[in-house]
């Protein structure tokens, strides 16, 4: 259809109006900033019950329901060979009672429709106005009486134990939990790292004790929020908690003036403030393979939520990387470079000890050069002042965080304890928007020259050592990568992870000789033509079977099964490699076939130079009191991992190695052998522990050398 002139004329006034619009605007700077508005956050009512504990109300009948959280100012703790058990608190806690087992507890919570859940300082429930009444029934019955039950300890112990193995393989949560100790040190509360080790010492009284000690009314906070109003509040407090004494526990006191409770020992708090390094510290932990690098730059800061700087500290971390998009680290190292998907700072105040974390992952090629401009950015922080359009941005993004904050009820009473707890002035929120406003590129430039310290701090790098470690030295200020471990240990020996070197003139090669001696030597190996190995295992609690076939040259195929379910099936006949599982069938390609190509040899190690392996010693290791010669084998695909001969009898007892994983990500897999007997006068082991990925271990049913195997096991179809 044509259209009219009349048409034509409207169209044109309609796509003009906008445009003289947008040219009245100039879109390069940000729109002046309006005068920051009040802030009313609503009433709370407080009081102190006669047994110390403080009680803090907040109305809000929007919506039925009322949530109650039972907050214990506890100090930070040292745990020392026991790390990791205060965090089963909060777990255990609402795990049985002296009237209630955690079936009970649980079908309780599911028939009120309620919220309940435990954690090292307290308890939390929420529930509708006309359940609460009864949750606040469990509610205190918890926190005064529960009973860490030994059966669900010995659970919770499991899979603490199971957490911190799997951690090991997580670059992330290792550069997290290193930069945790090498931020406050080991000696300090917030710088202990769990280990499998001191989990294994914890016992069901550490926690019990610790609960008992810890959760008594002179220290709690009680807390009820929503549709409930100041009188029933006080009156629900009095009633339940008015006369609470808590645990009375025997208590003496150490030479130090440590209280010593029994059952636990000694409770240590810290209180020295932690130090920086003298300049910049750079750490490592070696991740053989990993294709990326966790980069973080950490120090300690003395910064507590009180401070006069704080908030102008919370206003230049957020210029620099505290989660606007527009932030310096994320401008620079993603944007510009194009080194990172995204570059983070965080600056915490803490009213003990705060601290600095800043960084990213980036490729192994770019990690020195990304290292150097975290840091740069750090330092020019301190160098000048902010630009007027990073500040306003950054008021901006904080003052609409405070203010979609407000929007939860549960905020006022959130607000109300940390007043409490950090001894804030009473107006600190209600002034928050007026004193946010009111900061000013001078004063970021005095916190940033206060908290940030790029040249006194510690670089720490998760990644391959063989490749980035040597271009980091430049950046230390003594020109050396310390190296440390998974769990913020130095290690002392760097390449070797050991204490001594090898004896002068020992190599690879003599390794691998003396391992084909010690298991029967190579002519007694040439004979096997075949080799049937049947192993029981457990798959996530269930017994299954598995069993590993190989025939000369170079054959090879595995089953496992689950009674007389196929759980996955291996097939390479020299040139082709197939997959069965449950899943379906699959032809490995390419590297895929890598792993088949080895274990098609019975005895692989006397196969190095034809797999185009390439073997290097690197030192003598301890393994659980047993010196071992570690040898890091280079695969042709650019791939490697390390293997462990006993220095002594020569048998292999560890391999070591970087797995891909099925949709991405890598793996550390630990695979230990023991248990050697002869078979057919060659010596093979007959339990094998595999720790990362699938923690199993293979108990060898038998081994069958020669007694032929049919061809079509095999066969790739």
């Amino acid at each position: 259809m044509k259209s009219t002139p009349l048409q034509t004329l409207a169209l044109a006034a309609t796509l003009l109006i906008p445009a003289m619009m947008t040219a009245q605007v100039d879109r390069t700077k940000a729109p002046a900033a309006g005068p920051a508005p009040e802030v009313h956050l609503g009433e709370h009512k407080s009081f102190t019950l006669d047994n110390g504990m403080r009680v803090i109300i907040v109305e809000n009948h929007k919506i039925p329901i009322i949530s109650a959280q039972l907050r214990f100012d506890i100090p930070p703790v040292l745990q020392g060979d026991k790390a990791g058990y205060q965090e089963l608190t909060g777990e255990l806690l609402t795990t049985g009672t002296a009237r209630h087992t955690k079936a009970q507890i649980d079908e309780l919570v599911d028939g009120l429709g309620a919220q309940f859940s435990g954690a090292s300082d307290g308890l939390y429930a929420s529930a509708l106005t006309k359940n609460f009444p009864k949750l606040m029934d469990l509610f205190y019955e918890v926190v005064s009486s529960s009973n860490f039950p030994r059966e669900e300890f010995d659970k919770a112990k499991t899979r603490a134990i199971s957490q911190i193995t799997a951690r090991g393989d997580d670059p992330d949560q290792i550069a997290a939990m290193v930069g945790h100790a090498l931020t406050f040190g080991k000696d300090n509360p917030y710088g202990e790292v769990p280990t499998e080790a001191s989990m294994g010492k914890a016992t069901r009284d550490d926690v019990y004790n610790y609960y008992r000690y810890f959760f008594q009314p002179k220290q709690g906070y009680l807390v009820l929020v929503g549709d409930i109003t100041a009188k029933d509040g006080e009156a629900m407090a009095r009633n339940y908690f008015g006369t609470w004494k808590g645990a009375e526990l025997p208590v003496e006191k150490d030479a130090q003036g440590h209280d010593v409770v029994k059952g636990l020992g000694p409770i240590i708090t810290a209180t020295k403030q932690p130090r920086r390094p003298a300049n910049v510290r750079v750490a490592f932990v070696d991740r053989p393979g990993s294709a990326q690098s966790v980069i973080k730059v950490v120090f300690p800061v003395d910064l507590k939520p009180n401070d006069p700087l704080a908030l102008d500290a919370q206003v230049l971390n957020t210029i620099l990387g505290g989660g606007v998009f527009n932030a310096r680290l994320m401008q620079n190292l993603r944007e510009d470079k194009g080194y990172t998907y995204g570059a983070y700072s965080s600056l915490d105040a803490d009213r003990w000890f705060g601290s600095f974390s800043g960084g990213c992952s980036v490729r192994n090629a770019v990690t020195d050069s990304a290292a150097t401009q975290v840091l740069a950015e750090i330092a020019g922080m301190r160098n000048s002042p902010v630009k007027a359009d990073e500040l306003a941005l950054a008021k901006s993004y904080m003052a609409g965080s405070f203010a979609r904050s407000l929007e939860d009820p549960r905020t006022v009473a959130r607000f109300a304890l940390n007043t409490y707890l950090n001894q804030l002035k009473p107006d600190h929120y209600e002034t928050y928007l007026k004193r946010l406003d009111a900061v000013t590129a001078e004063e970021v430039q005095q916190a940033a020259i206060r908290f940030l310290h790029p040249d006194s701090c510690t670089l720490l790098v998760v990644g391959d050592k063989a490749q980035v470690a040597k271009t980091l030295e430049p950046l230390a200020g003594d020109g050396h990568v310390l190296d440390f471990d998974v769990n913020g240990d130095l290690v002392r020996l760097d390449p070797t992870e050991g204490a001594t070197p090898a004896p002068a003139g020992m190599t690879a090669q003599n390794v691998l000789d003396a391992y084909v001696k010690a298991i029967g030597g190579k002519p007694a190996l040439d004979k096997v033509k075949d080799v049937r190995k049947n192993y029981t295992t457990t798959v996530q609690g269930m017994a299954a079977t598995m069993t590993e076939y190989n025939q000369a040259p170079n054959l090879y195929a595995m089953e496992m099964k689950m009674g007389d379910m196929l759980l996955q099936k291996l097939a390479f006949d020299g040139t082709r490699g197939k997959l069965s599982s449950m899943m379906g069938e699959k032809e490995l390609l390419d590297t895929e076939l890598d792993p088949l190509r080895e274990s098609a040899y019975a005895f692989p190690e006397l196969h190095y130079a034809e797999l185009e392996f390439a073997a290097r010693l690197l030192g003598v290791v301890d393994i659980d009191g047993t010196k071992t010669y570690r040898v890091q084998v280079q695969t042709l695909p650019g791939g490697r991992f390390d293997e462990y001969y006993d220095v002594k009898t020569g048998l292999k007892l560890r391999r070591k190695e970087n797995q891909e994983q099925e949709g991405g990500g890598w793996v550390q897999v630990i695979t230990d052998y023991s248990d050697y007997k002869p078979v057919a006068g060659v010596l093979f082991p007959h339990v094998l522990h595999q720790k990362g990925g699938m923690d199993m271990t293979l108990n060898a049913t038998s081994i069958d050398v020669n007694k032929g195997i049919d061809a079509a096991v095999f066969k790739v179809d």
